[in-house]
């Protein structure tokens, strides 16, 4: 008899696994669609071409300030060339540290990325949430980084119901 209701209970939780509904999303095919996508994409560029061109310009400096050392190495005495070198040095660090903060992972860039592009992707979760809700599905994966998904059926891609949803919000 134990075994009996053992049994029931493991079909009645196999029933529930297999009941539940599943679909996957593309987020870049979705992201793509979406105007403000290409606004904050714009933006960023545009930020990274500014910080780019400033970078640009500290190694430039740099560059001439060494290449007057190398120029003027042979009238100078062995103080002075330290000095020289050490200030050379000095002002590398100065720009490595600025390359940091304009590009390194808590730089300007990425706070920047973050600010612009946040409010996107909380609408696209949003969006995405509203769609499986409103469907029934318990899971939905991403397939727009490829990492793990080696097959799906297009039938279950839910990519398009997402991109009215977000027409709508608007």
């Amino acid at each position: 008899m134990k075994r009996i209701v053992f049994f029931l209970g493991i079909l009645l939780m196999a029933g529930n696994v297999w009941a539940q509904k599943y679909a996957v999303v593309d987020s870049e095919k979705i992201l793509e669609a979406l105007p403000e996508y290409t606004v904050a994409q714009e933006q960023i560029s545009k930020l990274q071409e500014q910080y780019t061109q400033k970078l640009q310009k500290e190694y430039d400096l740099l560059e001439h300030m060494f290449q007057k050392y190398q120029n003027d190495k042979n009238t100078l005495n062995s103080q002075q060339r330290k000095i020289r070198e050490q200030q050379i040095i000095d002002r590398e660090k100065e720009v490595k540290e600025l390359q940091e903060q304009y590009f390194g992972q808590e730089g300007a860039m990425a706070k920047a990325s973050m600010a612009i592009f946040q409010p996107v992707q909380d609408k696209l979760q949003q969006a995405i949430n509203y769609v499986a809700q409103v469907h029934g599905y318990s899971l939905v994966l991403d397939v727009s980084s490829g990492m793990g998904i080696v097959h799906y059926a297009s039938v279950i891609d839910i990519s398009n119901l997402v991109i009215e949803r977000l027409h709508l919000v608007k």
